[in-house]
């Protein structure tokens, strides 16, 4: 397979930006553009997430006091009485459990 060079234009203060995220990640930069492009070609489609951003905002009390603790209840009593807590999903008949 010959290989051949692909450039784009970038704003500097992006490409450093994304920089670090590749070395976190233990790639430099050529490797995850490659990566990008290889994943869009074997799967024929971006391999983003591409939103339309004309979103509506929350509404001002969205995230009340009393939303926030209603949601906290919902959540505390859904766990508490779940049946996953009694599963130990070290253990492969709990995990089929959980999965069915």
């Amino acid at each position: 397979m010959k290989a051949i060079q692909v450039s784009a234009r970038v704003d500097q203060s992006i490409k450093e930006s994304a920089q670090k995220v590749f070395e976190r990640q233990g790639l430099d930069m050529a490797t995850a553009i490659k990566m990008f492009i290889t994943k869009t070609a074997y799967e024929q489609q971006i391999p983003l997430s591409v939103q339309e951003t004309n979103r509506q905002a929350y509404p001002d009390n969205w995230f009340s006091d009393q939303r926030i603790a209603n949601r906290d209840e919902i959540t505390r009593l859904a766990f508490e009485k779940s049946p996953i807590q009694d599963l130990d999903l070290s253990k492969q008949e709990d995990r089929e459990a959980f999965m069915q």
